[in-house]
C-alpha cells in the first residue's frame, strides 16, 4: 500500500536526481521536463503528497515520436489513474486507483489494456509514508519510508543535502525512491490529464512487520531500464522485474502527516524523545494518565509500538 509520498526538490533538482547514464555514453543526462496541462494543476514540491496531486513521473522518450531524443523524459501527472472511458468530470468517477495491486494486474479491464500498450512509468519520490498495521492502537503510527543515505545525508534535514550535479559525476543530493507504476493519458471535451497508479506487491520481511503491502520499488537501474524500455522489454518480462526492495530506511513521524493539507517539513521530521512520548501518551484517556503518569505510560505504550 501506498497511501502518502513526499517530493521537495524543484523542477531542475528532480531533473538533476533523476540523471542517468545512457547506454552508449559515458556522462550523465537529465530527462527532459515535458510540461502538461493536467486541468492546470502543476506540481508543486510537498512533504505531503496525496492522491489527486501532481507529481514528477519517468516515462520512455520514445513513447510519442518526436517526444525527445534521450530515452526518457519526466512528465507531471497525478497520482489516481482516470479510467479511460469515463466521461465527464475526472474526479467523479468514483474508482479507488491510487494503487494497483500487482497480483490483479493482467485481470484487469482497468491496467491490462495500460499494461499492453506500453503505459509503464515511475513515480519518483523522496521517501513515502505508511501507517502501521501490525499493531493495534486507537491512534495508528505513521513512518516515513525512504532509500538508505551516505553518512552525512539525514532525509529529513536539507541542511545536510549536496543538491549539486555535473556530467562526469551525477547527482549528488539525496537519494530519491522510485517506484514501478502505470500511467494513461485521459481525453475527454478538450481536456488532457496524464494520470498513474503505484503498483503495489506483498510485504517481504524488510517491511511486514509494518504493513501487509509495499509499492514495487526499482532499486537498480537495470530495473528502470527494463521496466521503461517499452519497445525491447514485453510487459510479461517487465513484471518480472518488479520484486520487493530489501533494503529500505524508516522512522517514525508525527501524525501531523495525517491531515493532507499539511505540506510542510514537519510531515517527515523523526520523531524526538518529547515528542514522541507526547504522540504516544495521546493514545490513553486523561484518567488512564493520571492513574499510571506519563512515563509509565509511554514504557506501556512502547509495548504497543514496536520499531
Amino acid at each position: 500500500m501506498c497511501g502518502r509520498t513526499g517530493l521537495s526538490l524543484n523542477k531542475e533538482q528532480v531533473r538533476c536526481a533523476c540523471s542517468y547514464k545512457q547506454k552508449d555514453g559515458n556522462t550523465y543526462v537529465k530527462p527532459d521536463w515535458h510540461h502538461e496541462h493536467n486541468d492546470g494543476k502543476e506540481y508543486i514540491p510537498s512533504y505531503n503528497i496525496a492522491p489527486s496531486d501532481i507529481t514528477p513521473v519517468l516515462i520512455a522518450g520514445n513513447k510519442y515520436e518526436g517526444l525527445s531524443k534521450t530515452s526518457r523524459v519526466i512528465k507531471p501527472m497525478m497520482w489516481g489513474i482516470i479510467p479511460p472511458w469515463h466521461k465527464g468530470d475526472y474526479k467523479n468517477h468514483n474508482l479507488s486507483t491510487n494503487n494497483c495491486r500487482i497480483e490483479n494486474i493482467k485481470s484487469s479491464k482497468l491496467y491490462n489494456p495500460i499494461l499492453m500498450n506500453g503505459g509503464r512509468c515511475v513515480i519518483v519520490v523522496e521517501g513515502f509514508y505508511e501507517w502501521q498495521t501490525t499493531v493495534k492502537t486507537k491512534i495508528k503510527q505513521p513512518y516515513y519510508i525512504y532509500a538508505p543515505q551516505g553518512d552525512n545525508t539525514q532525509v529529513d534535514d536539507p541542511e545536510t543535502w549536496n543538491s549539486e550535479f555535473n556530467e562526469n559525476d551525477g547527482w549528488k543530493g539525496i537519494k530519491l525512491l522510485y517506484m514501478a507504476g502505470l500511467y494513461h493519458v485521459w481525453q475527454h471535451d478538450g481536456s488532457i490529464v496524464y494520470s498513474y497508479s503505484v503498483i503495489t506487491m506483498e510485504s517481504n520481511d524488510t517491511f511486514n512487520w509494518l504493513h501487509h503491502r509495499m509499492p514495487a520499488i526499482l532499486d537498480s537501474q537495470e530495473q528502470i531500464d527494463a521496466w521503461l524500455d517499452i519497445d525491447n522489454v514485453n510487459s510479461e518480462m517487465a513484471l518480472s522485474y518488479l520484486r520487493s526492495v530489501k533494503v529500505l530506511s524508516w522512522h517514525q513521524v508525527s501524525t501531523e502527516v495525517n491531515n493532507s493539507r499539511n505540506k510542510t517539513s514537519n510531515c517527515n521530521k523523526r520523531i524526538t524523545n518529547k515528542s514522541k512520548q507526547k504522540t504516544m501518551t495521546s493514545f490513553f484517556t486523561k484518567a488512564e494518565k493520571r492513574k499510571y503518569g506519563e512515563d509509565n505510560m509511554m514504557i506501556k505504550d512502547c509495548k504497543k509500538i514496536k520499531p
